[in-house]
């Protein structure tokens, strides 16, 4: 989680798509650099014609009807959740593993919500005592009030009320029932997140329920009938607990590779944070560095959500594990328990169903701890540890001199709404707020640029509350610190005017989290390593993210602003050791549950990073399974076969190649219809990418190509001023890729940017160039927002905020849209002999891709010649889908192939294998009846729009 780009314009893009009301931000790179791609509806994609019927976006959680009976006599047990009728309360089930259920909450913002009701049935008539089991979340002033209504008539206990801020039993007094129907309803009083549990109705007037969980999980079972014995519900050879980005990549890897897989999630849906519930976009080295977007199975998951035009990943995951025989997957389960062996052995899991209470047990040889907070290694014993380690244990020279338990905040969200959701109301609307919100620094010490009226990633607690523990208290300060924000923004802000008809109309219940428990392996990941790039010999994938540590006081961190560390880092590598137990033999764990520091973790713990470390795990754990091996004796033993699986499989690995002795390609002589010398970097496609605006100077570098003349620079401006605004380009030279050091001009040009619209901008420059590199920057003009764009010349990049005395900050990975006339040129090495090179993706100069000469129509080939005939039964290709662009933002790549044929020659004539059409993923496997093959050729009929064939990766086996 980081700027307000990198959730705010996915959210905005997430609600319009779904007809949901949202605020506009304004994108920016005030506090930290880059940003998602943002766009309208028509830039995002077909709508979802194939959407299987009644699988809604956003998940609403129910529990199963569960009829009341009196199991024991004179006791009639009622869970809020069994209500008929939840009214405008809404279930929440996130901390079931604390509290012992889901439960109702009356979520609102002051507003009363519609009453939750139901009917049950009074077997006998008598004087019944009613309990009920509710929360007072904030003590001082008891936000969430409210009353049980029996028949109508209401208890003359307030819930929400306690002297305690834990789950309590409270009396609501007796009440004559008659025999025959009662109905029971929760009747909100505040609008402020009161919550229920359950309520008991006894004739025992001497009974008072058990507050101690155990005891309460056993007095449970006793009324309702829920049986406590685990049911089993199977053996797999890998179990993996947590279902987010980093979970789903795992279980597929898994399954993939043979393994009989379960994957257990305790969420209706998959993705975790990147999911249609939380709905944080998938950041990772990509975001910050060229060609360095993560590929494998978050690369197929993410061309899914951005073809057919899903908000978030959770669609992706679903398709994608419901296409896997070997997979199983199971909802709304939460890993609650490990059975062991012995104590270094897991042997199986309990899970407890988080809508129904009923528990499951499965058996399994590998085990993957992919919930983030790291439950299943805590159960299991595995080491771990939480919070920030001392300066001195690693040396790092970022962490405190002492070691203490602060973490970093997460943020609320839900809906696609980051912290908030505010609606125009188109009339003047006042805000005065609770005396529970949080009050915030005044404006002069408040440490941030606010931007926009919208939520931000930077609302966020103190690190002091325990993630793990205190879990709901965490989620409720962010709840306390969202409604005092909008005071602010009301109320506080220079800005405020802008907000004056705008009312609070959501906030959300969800916490998407940064950072909790850390298991233990083998190695523990440090500053040092990030920041040095280190290439360890086990290495398994990479990382780019900056460390990116938030202030351990969050919000309240006043003039010292929202980061603890916010440095840029370049590509490093992560091994492998890090993502298996140190103690427990057979457990791995991947997500922001890796062994690193807390530092470290600031660069590691985006979701692109995560779904990498996931793919690693898996893979690594079917192979385990398959070489009965300990995930240590696989990296002190295998390791070369773990490395290439992941690259066979299409995860990068800085400085790896394909070596597959079993790849017959790598044997092959290769020739093709015709290869590209040049490449012409003419308009950009700019979709779905608003861009910053001019509130600050910026700038964007790029290679000058072969030709030593400039004639005019095209810059696409989107401008908001009533009127037209003269603005100066200014030429400068550098002499090697993000150089932005030059402080004098070569050239300058003025140009006239027209009013309210979107255009291409052109500056008439005419000027000779002799250095390798230029770099043009605008400066601040308000009202004005520069495009970007999403590919540019290779070792391009962009920077932001310089000018006389302040260095230029620069950022790799995404660009402000330009282009010049005529095109630049350049030079290229798109041979054919780069498809079994091995390398997947343009590292450094080196394009490793075969295209081939746009000036020749489609279709072209590219064939493979072997010295003597070969038997075939499989061929992998890796198509382009431009790894370059940070985000799955654009539905069909124009690079990637669209159609194309395999053939083999079998010594006298051409045989068609394989023929695909409307192709958009980057990655296709093809198995088919072996054949006896002399040569293989690919014939790319076409593309998604781009003039050239293009292929990174063909591999050929035999089975």
């Amino acid at each position: 989680m980081r700027t307000p780009n990198f959730f705010c314009g996915w959210i905005a893009l997430g609600l319009l798509l779904l007809g949901l009301p949202a605020v506009a931000p304004a994108a920016g790179d005030a506090t930290a650099p880059g940003g998602p791609p943002q766009g309208s509806p028509a830039d995002a994609g077909p709508p979802h014609s194939d959407r299987p019927a009644g699988r809604p976006e956003f998940p609403l959680l129910r529990k199963p009807a569960r009829k009341v009976t009196m199991v024991q006599d004179g006791f009639l047990w009622v869970e809020a959740e069994d209500f008929a009728d939840y009214g405008g309360w809404r279930l929440d089930t996130q901390f079931v593993h604390l509290m012992g259920s889901g439960y109702l909450i009356a979520a609102s913002v002051g507003v009363p919500v519609k009453d939750a009701a139901s009917q049950i049935e009074i077997p006998k008539a008598g004087k019944y005592r009613l309990w009920v089991r509710a929360k007072n979340w904030y003590r001082p002033q008891s936000p969430g009030k409210f009353q049980v209504v029996l028949g109508g008539r209401p208890a003359t206990q307030v819930f929400g009320t306690a002297e305690s801020e834990d789950w309590l039993w409270q009396s609501g007094g007796d009440f004559d029932l008659p025999r025959g129907p009662l109905r029971i309803a929760l009747h909100d009083l505040t609008g402020y997140y009161a919550r229920c549990d359950a309520l008991i109705l006894t004739t025992d007037l001497r009974y008072t329920p058990p507050e101690r969980l155990a005891d309460l999980q056993a007095q449970r079972s006793r009324l309702t009938g829920l049986s406590l014995a685990p049911k089993p519900a199977g053996a797999f050879d890998v179990i993996v607990a947590g279902g987010g980005a980093a979970g789903s990549c795992a279980a597929l890897a898994a399954a993939r590779l043979g393994a009989k897989t379960a994957l257990i999630q305790d969420r209706p849906v998959l993705g975790g944070n990147s999911s249609i519930e939380l709905g944080v976009p998938i950041n990772g080295a990509g975001s910050l560095h060229a060609n360095a977007r993560e590929s494998g199975v978050i690369e197929e998951a993410g061309r899914i959500q951005a073809h057919d035009g899903y908000a978030k990943t959770s669609e992706s995951f679903r398709i994608l594990a419901e296409r896997e025989p070997n997979l199983t997957l199971f909802l709304n389960r939460h890993v609650s328990a490990a059975e062991m062996d012995n104590p270094k052995t897991i042997a199986g899991v309990k899970a407890v169903d988080t809508l129904t209470g009923e528990i499951t047990a499965y058996r399994g040889r590998l085990f993957i701890d992919c919930t983030g907070d790291g439950w299943l290694g805590y159960y299991a014993g595995a080491r771990f540890r939480h919070g920030r380690e001392s300066r001195e244990e690693f040396q790092e020279s970022l962490a405190p001199e002492k070691a203490d338990q602060i973490n970093m905040s997460g943020c609320l969200m839900g809906e696609l709404a980051l912290s908030y959701r505010a609606e125009n109301r188109g009339r003047p609307v006042s805000y005065v707020p609770p005396p529970w919100a949080a009050r915030l620094p005044p404006p002069e010490e408040f440490g941030r640029t606010v931007t926009h009226i919208g939520g931000e990633w930077w609302l966020e607690r103190e690190g002091t509350i325990n993630t793990l523990w205190d879990a709901e208290k965490s989620r409720d300060e962010l709840i306390r610190i969202s409604f005092g924000y909008w005071d602010y923004i009301k109320n506080r802000w220079p800005g405020r005017q802008r907000a004056a008809n705008y009312a609070l109309a959501f906030v959300p219940i969800t916490e998407g989290k940064r950072e909790s428990r850390r298991l233990i392996g083998d190695y523990v990941l440090t500053q040092n390593d990030v920041q040095n790039a280190t290439m360890f010999p086990d290495r398994i994938s990479y990382g780019g993210w900056p460390l990116d540590v938030h202030h351990p006081r969050g919000i309240y961190s006043g003039k010292a602003g929202p980061f603890d560390t916010d440095l840029t880092v370049p590509i490093y590598s992560i091994p492998f050791r890090c993502l298996y137990s140190a103690n427990v033999d057979n457990l791995l764990f991947a997500g922001r549950d890796a062994s690193v520091t807390h530092i470290a973790l600031g660069s590691v713990r985006v979701q692109g990073t995560l779904s990498a470390l996931g793919q690693a795990a898996g893979t690594a754990a079917a192979l385990c399974c398959r070489l009965r091996m300990s995930p240590r004796q696989l990296v002190l033993e295998r390791l070369d076969l773990l490395q290439q699986t992941l690259l066979k499989y299409d995860q990068y690995i800085p400085g790896l190649k394909n070596e597959d002795p079993l790849d017959l390609a790598r044997r092959a002589h290769l020739s093709a219809s015709s290869t590209a010398s040049y490449e012409e970097f003419g308009r950009p496609q700019v979709r779905g990418e608003p861009g910053h605006p001019l509130n600050m100077s910026r700038a964007v570098l790029f290679p000058r190509g072969v030709k030593e003349r400039v004639g005019s620079v095209l810059v696409r401006l989107i401008s908001q001023r009533p009127e037209p605004e003269p603005i100066t380009l200014h030429l400068r030279a550098a002499s090697a890729a993000g150089d932005f050091s030059a402080t004098v001009d070569l050239a300058t040009a003025t140009a006239v940017v027209p009013p309210q619209k979107t255009s291409y901008v052109e500056f008439h420059v005419d000027r000779d160039v002799p250095s390798p590199y230029l770099w043009i920057w605008l400066p601040r003009t308000e009202g004005v927002t520069w495009s970007l764009m999403s590919s540019a010349p290779l070792d391009s990049c962009r920077a932001y905020g310089g000018g006389p005395g302040k260095p230029w900050m620069q950022v790799n990975g995404q660009f402000y849209a330009f282009c010049t006339s005529p095109p630049l040129v350049y030079e290229t090495d798109y041979r054919p002999e780069n498809v079994t090179r091995g390398i997947g993706r343009a590292v450094g100069r080196a394009s490793n891709l075969w295209a081939s000469d746009a000036k020749e129509p489609l279709p072209q080939w590219i064939e493979l010649g072997f010295d003597a005939p070969l038997r075939l039964g499989a061929v992998w290709l890796t198509f382009d889908t431009d790894l370059n662009a940070p985000y799955h933002t654009v539905p069909r790549v124009s690079q990637c192939v669209r159609d194309y044929r395999l053939s083999y020659y079998d010594g006298s004539r051409w045989i068609d294998l394989v023929s695909v059409t409307d192709n958009f993923q980057r990655c296709r496997v093809h198995h088919f009846p072996p054949v006896t093959a002399a040569k293989l050729r690919l014939t790319v009929l076409a593309t998604h729009g781009d003039r050239s064939a293009r292929v990174f990766g063909i591999r050929a086996y035999e089975e």
